[in-house]
């Protein structure tokens, strides 16, 4: 209502580049008329046009914001104080521009003493905004809190230490905030390792955190929770270790010294020089390979599930489903290692590797299903919001 329909008060001062200040003046623009002319008048005191324009628009200005604070004032309601006081500091602001003008311009205008006024009016808005808080804080439900926060943060906008203000800001900020604290439950029938759950929480929700949406992975006794976040583990698997062993040729044609060209009866073909003609001499060569392949995988599954603890009632699940792989190659070779492809040698390179033990399979499916797990909570933030 009164808050969103003075944030033109930033900008009050404004100036277009564009439009002279008759223009602005001609279009209404009242202010932006008034500096515009200020700024020449500042330069060239003589200039009688500009006067006139700033004489017209800080009277069509003053008139307007005047007939609006007696409307105001008229209608006596306590919401309207806040209006009234940014349009007495509206005229406070237009008399600055007037007292920064050279005496000659200064002297064409009569200056009034608004203080009295600004500081009745501003005290007004204050204690109107504040009660209005206070009672949004009565209600004692999130979205009035929510309200009342707003409402508090207006009143230290324009009074930054008014009576307790601070206080009940960080009480608003607290009954309007969904408190969500993510649970983690093995419902497998198998031992996860020590460290998994703690892997877990290092999931970092903070940066998901929003005004209103303050995420935990540790329970604090001190906060009354609206939400759980489960993450619920239901499926644990181990494959055993495998050894796959595969054989296969590789065969390359490389060059092999040269060779002499030869005519249809068995002669050396000469060029047109008399030299005896010759090319690369190309050959097939060959290795034969044998390739190990270990495999191993650790497969952990499960859903989140939102509950609001309100209500005891759940909002919603989404199945989440990871995998760990172990791969790793090596080979031997027999035959010319000139046949090898490139990724043939890599595999050349390389012997056999020691399997990693279930324990630590898992905990390498605890780092892939925490960021799958934190992807679904961003994608579904939305929920816990209202």
């Amino acid at each position: 209502m009164k808050k969103v329909a003075y944030l033109f008060i930033i900008v009050l001062f404004g100036t277009s580049a564009c439009a002279s200040s008759e223009k602005l003046l001609e279009k209404g623009r009242y202010d932006q008329a008034i500096e515009k002319a200020a700024k020449k008048l500042r330069k060239n005191p003589n200039d009688s046009d500009e006067l006139y324009v700033l004489q017209e628009a800080y009277g069509q200005a003053n008139t307007f914001d005047k007939e609006r604070i007696d409307f105001l004032e008229a209608e006596n309601r306590d919401e309207n104080w806040l209006e009234i006081y940014f349009l007495y500091s509206q005229l406070e602001q237009r008399q600055d521009v007037i007292r920064s003008l050279p005496t000659s311009v200064r002297s064409q205008f009569t200056l009034v003493d608004y203080d009295d006024e600004i500081i009745h009016s501003k005290g007004s808005a204050a204690e109107a905004m504040y009660q209005q808080g206070m009672e949004y804080l009565d209600r004692g439900d999130r979205q009035s809190a929510r309200l009342a926060y707003r409402e508090f943060q207006e009143v230290k906008n324009i009074y930054t230490d008014y009576k307790d203000v601070n206080q009940r800001l960080e009480e608003a900020q607290y009954l309007g905030t969904n408190f969500v604290l993510l649970r983690i439950e093995n419902n497998s029938d198998k031992v996860l390792p020590e460290d998994f759950d703690t892997e877990l929480r290092k999931i970092g929700l903070g940066d998901l955190n929003s005004q209103w949406l303050q995420y935990e992975t540790y329970p604090d006794s001190s906060i009354y929770y609206d939400y759980n976040i489960v993450l619920d583990i239901q499926e644990i698997a181990v494959s055993p270790e495998q050894v796959e062993t595969r054989k296969y040729t590789e065969r390359k044609e490389i060059q092999d010294g040269m060779k002499y060209v030869l005519d249809e009866n068995g002669n050396v073909k000469k060029d047109s020089e008399g030299n005896d003609i010759r090319e690369p001499n190309m050959v097939t060569v060959s290795a034969d390979v044998t390739e190990s392949i270990q495999r191993k995988s650790a497969l952990v599954g499960g859903s989140i599930d939102y509950i609001d603890l309100q209500t005891n009632q759940l909002v919603k699940t989404e199945k989440l489903s990871v995998e760990a792989v172990f791969e790793h190659f090596s080979a031997l070779a027999s035959g010319n290692e000139e046949a090898l492809s490139a990724e043939t040698r890599k595999k050349i390179g390389s012997r056999p590797a020691p399997f990693p033990s279930n324990e630590a399979m898992l905990m390498d499916a605890a780092l892939k299903l925490k960021d799958h797990a934190k992807s679904i909570i961003y994608r579904n933030r939305d929920l816990l919001a209202n």
